[in-house]
C-alpha cells in the first residue's frame, strides 16, 4: 500500500515555540484528522533548537497530500504566520516501511 509523507521544519520566534506549536497540534487534531486520506502524525521538538519542529504527517496517496497541503498545511501557516521567524520548510517522501510499537510496562 502507497503511504506518503510531509515533513515540515517549522522555525518560531524565540519564545514563541510553545504558543505555536499548540495551534499546529490544534489544526492537526481537527482539520489533518478530517481530511479525506489521512493516516497519521508525529511531531517532534529539536534537541538543538529551542524553537524549532518538526511535524511528519501520513497520506494514502498523492491527491490527499495536494489537497492537505492546499486545506490543511495553508490553514496552519495562517494561523501561526505571526509566531514564526521564516516560513516552514517542507520534504515529501514516499514510505518504505514502519514500525511503531509499544513494549508492556
Amino acid at each position: 500500500m502507497l503511504v506518503l509523507a510531509r515533513m515540515s521544519f517549522w522555525y518560531f520566534k524565540k519564545g514563541k515555540r510553545e504558543e505555536g506549536f499548540s495551534e499546529l497540534d490544534r489544526i492537526l487534531n481537527t482539520l489533518a484528522q478530517e481530511a479525506e486520506g489521512f493516516r497519521g502524525y508525529m511531531s517532534m521538538f529539536s534537541f538543538e533548537d529551542p524553537n524549532a519542529v518538526t511535524i511528519l504527517t501520513l497520506w494514502q496517496d498523492e491527491d490527499a497530500l495536494k489537497k492537505s497541503e492546499r486545506e490543511v498545511y495553508a490553514a496552519a501557516i495562517k494561523k501561526v504566520h505571526d509566531s514564526l521567524e521564516k516560513e516552514p520548510r517542507i520534504e515529501n517522501y514516499r514510505v518504505y516501511s514502519t514500525e511503531l510499537f509499544q513494549r508492556p510496562q
